[in-house]
């Protein structure tokens, strides 16, 4: 496909120890911010679910969805959470916004 074409990352990885509603809202208040000066990177949710956690990343390309996960990040994520995470990468040849009201189609 097409480099122009988005990509969405998803990631997963062991969940960390429960933590309180209001630890949680420090830790994304105090990480979250770094997110919004990635090159490349449009959007990221943050996921949380029973023994796992993770993000979902919605990238411009899959270079600089690659170059992110690189083997410095890999090493960092494995340190923290004691496991190596999982990422699958996904071309995203649409996206429906319905916040917008909008499709966008990035096909020929």
């Amino acid at each position: 496909m097409s480099e122009s074409i988005p990509v969405v990352a998803v990631v997963t990885f062991p969940a960390p120890p429960p933590r309180s509603p209001a630890e949680t809202r420090t830790l994304l208040e105090q990480a979250g911010p770094e997110y919004t000066r990635i090159p490349g990177l449009r959007r990221k949710y943050f996921m949380m679910g029973e023994g796992e956690a993770g993000g979902v990343y919605e990238w411009d390309s899959r270079e600089r969805a690659d170059a992110f996960s690189n083997d410095e990040w890999y090493a960092t994520m494995t340190e923290s959470y004691g496991a190596r995470p999982t990422v699958r990468i996904y071309d995203s040849p649409a996206i429906a916004d319905g916040n917008a009201g909008r499709l966008e189609i990035y096909l020929p």
